[in-house]
């Protein structure tokens, strides 16, 4: 089973992607988090395989927030505005716009590829 952490500021957004987990087979999601800072100390200690991330957070953005990560996990940026993503020095996985969170099948493909499975 792939563990799965979600980071957004948005909690309709974390509510719909609760939603769409109950339908997918092969990853679970362990926790959800509107709070960057906490989300991302709950990242390092329950050590997720991938991390479903939200860029535009306040107090702390995501790139900052992955760049308080010694070893990170697989990193999908799940945003509703991915216009020209900066460089960072953590390697992200894949970038998926909101818009494109649809359906559980959509979401678990992404989650396996990123996994390599």
């Amino acid at each position: 089973m792939i563990k799965c952490l979600a980071i957004d500021d948005d909690p309709l957004f974390l509510k719909m992607l609760m939603v769409l987990f109950n339908d997918i087979k092969s990853a679970e999601l362990i926790a959800t988090y509107n709070n960057p800072v906490e989300g991302m100390m709950a990242t390092v200690k329950s050590k997720p395989d991938v991390l479903l991330l939200d860029l535009e957070m306040p107090y702390l953005d995501g790139f900052e927030a992955l760049e308080t990560l010694d070893v990170p996990p697989k990193v999908i940026v799940i945003s509703g505005h991915l216009n020209q993503p900066r460089n960072t020095a953590i390697p992200i996985s894949r970038y998926i716009s909101k818009s494109e969170v649809q359906s559980a099948m959509m979401l678990e493909a992404a989650i396996k590829e990123v996994m390599g499975v």
